[in-house]
């Protein structure tokens, strides 16, 4: 277990409150970023290309018990829970799974709460209760940031014209796994994919001349989400006139991503900002990002979004001209935005908005 007691009955707190509020018994937990955030960085997956994990966290009023079958229960007891001596374990046959749905409606008089669809249970959204991060969370943030932003910058310098797209995403997906970083995203696009394609998944296209390489990095149940540029030889003046844009609508969200500030007023600053540059339409040909952590993006940001900025907040805005992106992640606090995925060995260009300079990540030019 990753994350202290202490964060732990903090969000069991939250938890408990919330079952009070939706007058249930329990809660019960079977996503993977849920159950990573509930439980300080645990693990429930098996399988990488689902949202469901292979054991569930039930909390109740008086209890936390964690429910999986025969197969799972060694590996979770010794690596997820056995450490805190804090967790219940209910342990149910594999040939058996209807047996779990027994265990849940005894502990919680079939009265229960849950984050997807389970038996009688009633579902629930639980991006209420994940924020603001707790201190240990915004401490394992940020080390995943920078180390993320390590591996990107050291594939960028790596790759070379010649190489596929799925070279690329293979020597990216190699480097995060060595540091046990999961790529929740990955996209790899080459010359013209990045003009043609806001979401390019990678194909076996040879790179010449220019290549975007966009991740969400996944460690601990928590993400992180960043994009970098490379071109090889002499930035053409377009490319060149664009990217000097992109950066200073980017600088525009994050200045003006301020806790109490409503979503949408963030994002009108952002819409003003390409109109001002000359680029009046490319806000609507991509969504600009938001709110980030257990999810690569909690949610993304529209005209008609609710809500308001919360301290202890990640954000990872990520607008785009066609051609080119600007992309990294912030963590809002207090009257601070702290970008968590840094810059290294990178060229960075400065924007300046009321006095604060931003330094945003450049195109690599090798």
């Amino acid at each position: 277990m990753k994350g202290s007691l202490k964060e732990i009955q903090i969000k069991e707190e939250r938890m408990r409150n919330f079952i009070l509020e939706k007058d249930s018994q329990g809660l019960l937990i079977t996503l993977k970023h849920n159950f990573a955030w509930a439980t300080g960085g645990g693990d429930n997956h098996v399988g990488l290309v689902t949202e469901l994990g292979n054991t569930s966290l039930l909390v109740t009023e008086t209890g936390s018990y964690i429910i999986t079958n025969s197969i799972e229960a060694p590996r979770i007891e010794k690596e997820e829970i056995g450490s805190l001596n804090h967790y219940k374990l209910e342990v149910f046959p594999w040939y058996k799974p209807e047996k779990k749905q027994q265990l849940i409606e005894e502990i919680t008089n079939g009265n229960f709460i849950t984050d997807v669809p389970f038996g009688n249970g009633r579902i629930v959204d639980l991006f209420p209760l994940r924020y603001p991060l707790t201190e240990e969370e915004v401490k394992r943030i940020r080390e995943l940031g920078k180390e993320a932003s390590l591996c990107i910058e050291e594939v960028c310098r790596e790759i070379s014209p010649g190489k596929t797209e799925l070279e690329v995403a293979g020597l990216v997906s190699k480097t995060l796994l060595a540091k046990g970083i999961y790529p929740s995203v990955l996209l790899v696009a080459s010359d013209e994919r990045i003009f043609a394609f806001r979401h390019p998944i990678p194909t076996s296209k040879k790179i010449e001349k220019y290549i975007m390489v966009a991740i969400c990095a996944l460690k601990e149940g928590i993400q992180v989400a960043i994009t970098r540029l490379v071109h090889f030889g002499s930035l053409p003046k377009e490319i060149r006139d664009k990217h000097n844009a992109v950066v200073k609508i980017d600088a525009t969200l994050i200045h003006n991503t301020k806790i109490g500030v409503k979503w949408a007023d963030i994002l009108d600053k952002g819409i003003k900002a390409y109109q001002d540059l000359g680029y009046p339409e490319e806000w609507q040909r991509h969504h600009q990002g938001g709110p980030t952590g257990y999810l690569s993006r909690e949610f993304t940001i529209n005209p008609n979004t609710k809500g308001v900025v919360i301290n202890n907040q990640p954000v990872a805005w990520n607008p785009s001209i066609t051609g080119t992106k600007s992309e990294d992640t912030i963590l809002v606090q207090e009257d601070k935005r702290d970008i968590i995925t840094p810059t290294f060995d990178w060229p960075i260009l400065e924007v300046e908005i009321e006095g604060i300079t931003y330094k945003r990540p450049d195109i690599l030019e090798r």
